[in-house]
């Protein structure tokens, strides 16, 4: 039988996870009218390439958990769309940068505006109070996570 801490534990969780899933399914529904055009990996890769400035395909392969293979297709779908180029790294003539194009880049800023302007909707149910502590709690999440 769980302790009372264990099972305050369990409760907070389960009221987390219900949260979450109502921020995760506002968060999708804001790109509901770009999945028909562009599929869900492509959209996630394109975010993370912009996010980073340019990577390479070792790099993005990890962020995807996906293999290098897969990923250089992925890439080479994106490329055709206009949503990504690939160049020489600076660095190193043998390596290869993934660099977002403008149009991938207006894309990526669209797709951030959509998932705002659904997320402020969602958000504005909650207590000012409750914005606030959500808002600290998040930020606090992603600095830990880099």
């Amino acid at each position: 039988m769980a302790d009372a801490g264990t099972a305050a534990s369990l409760l907070d969780m389960a009221s987390v996870e219900k949260g979450l899933a109502v921020l995760v399914e506002a968060y999708d529904n804001g790109l509901a009218d770009l999945r028909f055009a562009l599929p869900a990996v492509q959209i996630r890769a394109l975010l993370i390439i912009e996010r980073a400035g340019n990577m390479n395909l070792r790099q993005l392969a990890a962020e995807l958990g996906a293999s290098a293979s897969a990923a250089s297709r992925l890439c080479d779908r994106m490329e055709a769309a206009d949503l990504l180029t690939r160049e020489r790294a600076a660095a190193s003539r043998r390596e290869i940068d993934l660099v977002v194009t403008e149009v991938g880049r207006r894309l990526a800023d669209w797709i951030r505006h959509q998932r705002c302007s659904v997320l402020d909707g969602v958000l504005q149910s909650m207590s000012p109070d409750g914005r606030r502590a959500l808002a600290r709690g998040l930020a606090e999440l992603a600095s830990g996570v880099q």
